[in-house]
């Protein structure tokens, strides 16, 4: 009898231990389906909002150039950068940031250039389109990379990135004309 008991209560120990290690499990991968959701939503959120920084950016006309737009360029690329330390810091890669900064420079130097020569000269100008077809360029880039291909409405984001040799060098072509620049 007492062996028969002792065996009944491995079972009991054993089926109560397997549920609970069932449970836990299925738990831990609902809060990781939760986290990764959050991580997602953010990612989301802060692409969008570098897509419509940069976006912004291209409605600027390089032949009536005036500080205030350049002013309003640099404050627009402040809060791109931080969007964008936002999503390489989530997807684990130093992408954006790389080039928000590149931009900032280029948009630094046309400010230094306005002040030194009390107005924008041409090369300003040049630098203007340059950042223009820069961003033009840009934006399907970072569709490519960080949205999920054929998502619906291709609004799906994902943290694991693919296909960023483009990107990669794009990055190394603004770099390259930055440090041209100076």
């Amino acid at each position: 009898m007492k062996s028969k008991l002792t065996a009944a209560l491995m079972v009991a120990t054993f089926v109560l231990l397997a549920s609970s290690l069932v449970y836990l499990y299925s738990e831990q991968q609902k809060v990781e389906h939760g986290m990764k959701m959050k991580v997602e939503g953010l990612v989301g959120t802060s692409l969008f909002r570098i897509w419509s920084g940069y976006d912004s950016m291209l409605d600027q006309d390089s032949a009536e150039l005036e500080i205030e737009q350049v002013n309003d360029m640099v404050v627009k690329l402040a809060v791109v950068e931080a969007y964008s330390e936002i999503v390489d810091r989530a997807v684990n890669t130093l992408l954006l940031i790389p080039i928000s900064i590149d931009m900032k420079a280029m948009i630094g130097s046309m400010q230094d250039s306005y002040e030194a020569n009390g107005g924008f000269t041409e090369q300003d100008r040049s630098k203007f389109e340059t950042l223009q077809k820069a961003i033009t360029e840009l934006i399907p880039l970072i569709h490519q990379v960080y949205y999920v291909p054929e998502s619906v409405e291709g609004a799906e984001v994902t943290l694991q990135v693919n296909n960023t040799e483009e990107l990669r060098a794009f990055m190394n072509k603004l770099n390259a004309i930055v440090a041209g620049n100076h």
